[in-house]
């Protein structure tokens, strides 16, 4: 369909998920292409960073839902050659102009981008709640209020269980049971950017948050069966 900017639009399914691939003018006479993930990512080639800046704004504006702070911002250049689709150096080798080429490199960036974001948010969580297993190791036991244990407890449920929610858009894309004649692409793109063996790391830091909210859970359950018995 056409869309309000004057380019044409189009929507590709992926499993539970779908992209809206947008092409728009640009002042060099090429079109700029979109590509709108609806787990929260666009993956954005050849505009001017300023109208790349003002897209998004209108994005977070209109048509998100609480969208982060600081964005999750990945910079690559991108260049046409007559060799293999893959990315070195942080410059994105096209082999053609085909929209579907671009869809099957757009897929790891926005892969890659969604788990800088869960990495983030594992790393806060852990860093903020090291004490309490090192607090336990030296007294033996958790020093916190139950309102305050209650109120850890539901924030380590909230974080990875935000993350477990949305596991499957960093599994292969089902868009490529369909259509696998760029698959190469994705696959190069994404062994480049290392996100199989990121999605590994964060599934083990998961089981760390897995640990601690067991561990807090039991101390907080023990807590309450001592206040029980003393009464």
């Amino acid at each position: 369909w056409q869309s309000s900017a004057g380019g044409r639009c189009r929507w590709y399914k992926d499993g539970l998920n779908t992209v809206v691939h947008s092409t728009r003018p640009v002042p060099e006479g090429e079109e700029a292409h979109c590509f709108f993930f609806s787990y929260g990512c666009v993956v954005m080639w050849g505009m001017e960073e300023e109208a790349e800046r003002m897209l998004v704004a209108v994005l977070k504006r209109e048509h998100s839902q609480e969208p982060l702070i600081q964005d999750e911002v990945d910079d690559f250049g991108f260049v046409y050659t007559k060799s293999k689709p893959s990315l070195h150096r942080d410059v994105v080798q096209l082999s053609s102009n085909e929209v579907q080429e671009k869809l099957a490199v757009s897929f790891a960036l926005a892969q890659s981008a969604k788990l800088g974001v869960f990495e983030v948010t594992v790393e806060k969580t852990i860093e903020e709640t090291r004490h309490l297993p090192e607090r336990m190791a030296k007294d033996g036991k958790i020093r916190l209020k139950r309102a305050d244990a209650t109120r850890q407890i539901g924030q380590l449920f909230v974080d990875r269980a935000s993350i477990n929610l949305h596991s499957d858009i960093l599994e292969y894309p089902d868009f490529f049971w369909e259509d696998d004649e760029w698959l190469h692409a994705y696959t190069r793109v994404s062994k480049y950017l290392e996100v199989e063996r990121r999605v590994e790391v964060l599934n083990k830091r998961l089981d760390i948050i897995k640990e601690l909210f067991d561990m807090l859970a039991n101390e907080l359950h023990n807590s309450h069966s001592s206040m029980l018995e003393w009464i």
